[in-house]
């Protein structure tokens, strides 16, 4: 039965193991993916380069921008009043039509003439020295979604964060510091949590390395007593080996492992450097904001 109902079957195996032998077996449509290798070194750009670094200040839970540096002339004037189109609420709970201004002075600052309210008198100080985008904006009002749109560029889960872009995209020139490292808030974790700094699909090498305000900075790190000195090197010269005999041509997730394991042993000594802000001046100190209890932690 199983030869009637199989011999075809059968045949095409034959076939193809003597078109092998001799050397006739069509080439796979698909070819084996080649070796792939990531790295933090650094890469060349597509233009010429202008900044050495990029600083992303997120605040979740800040003031509106209608309140400090986008005036809408036209909530005065429908201030009070219903709105007459419709309206996508978030929560309808709390769902009100009302149109509510903002309570705030507006005023002009600078040559290029930029907005700023009373809130932020520092701002007005310095506006020709800053660049103000009006035109970012996104479809959905939803804390969530708003802010991977934020920090992704895209309102769906699972996109890499912007700084694995410029990770994965431009290395760094210190091969022994994270390139993307996150100084969250000291209270807790912001929506969503550790996918504001996610690589996505990108291979976890380039994901966002967290810093803490307090001690230790960086969890983890530090290896135990028993582990500290030859002990620790002979273990990570053991894992590699064992990870590099394992590793199949492709396999992304195991070579970005590696190359994650070899930053963090660099990291041990580094890290610790420029963590320590025991030798800066007191000058340097308070123009940071060290001895602010409200900046402290950041600073």
């Amino acid at each position: 039965h199983f030869l009637a109902q199989n011999a075809m079957g059968i045949g095409g195996v034959a076939l193809a193991w003597l078109l092998q032998r001799e050397g006739l077996l069509a080439k796979p449509v698909k070819p084996d993916l080649e070796t792939a290798t990531h790295s933090l070194l650094p890469k060349q750009p597509h233009h010429p380069p202008r900044a050495k670094a990029m600083i992303s200040c997120f605040m979740q839970g800040g003031p509106s921008q209608m309140d400090i540096c986008d005036p809408k002339p036209m909530l005065d004037e429908w201030a009070g009043r219903d709105f007459p189109e419709k309206i996508k609420y978030d929560n309808a709970a709390q769902a009100s039509s009302k149109v509510l201004a903002s309570k705030w002075k507006f005023k002009k600052h600078g040559q290029c003439g930029m907005d700023f309210s009373e809130l932020v008198p520092g701002f007005s100080e310095v506006a020709d020295e800053l660049c103000l985008i009006r035109s970012m904006h996104t479809g959905v009002n939803n804390h969530g979604q708003s802010i991977h749109a934020m920090n992704s560029g895209r309102t769906t889960k699972g996109r890499p964060a912007l700084g694995s872009w410029l990770n994965y995209g431009l290395g760094t020139e210190n091969q022994n510091l994270p390139a993307y490292m996150v100084l969250r808030d000291p209270a807790n974790l912001p929506v969503e949590g550790v996918l504001n700094w996610s690589a996505g699909w990108l291979p976890s090498l380039y994901q966002g390395t967290v810093v803490r305000a307090r001690e230790p900075r960086i969890l983890n790190l530090d290896p135990p007593p028993h582990l500290r000195g030859k002990p620790q090197e002979n273990f990570l010269d053991f894992l590699e080996k064992l990870n590099r005999d394992g590793k199949s041509k492709g396999e992304l997730d195991l070579e970005a492992r590696i190359a994650s394991f070899e930053l963090a042993a660099r990291m041990q000594t580094a890290a610790a450097d420029v963590m320590d802000i025991s030798g800066e001046s007191e000058a340097t100190k308070k123009m940071y904001g060290i001895h602010d209890e409200a900046t402290k932690d950041f600073g």
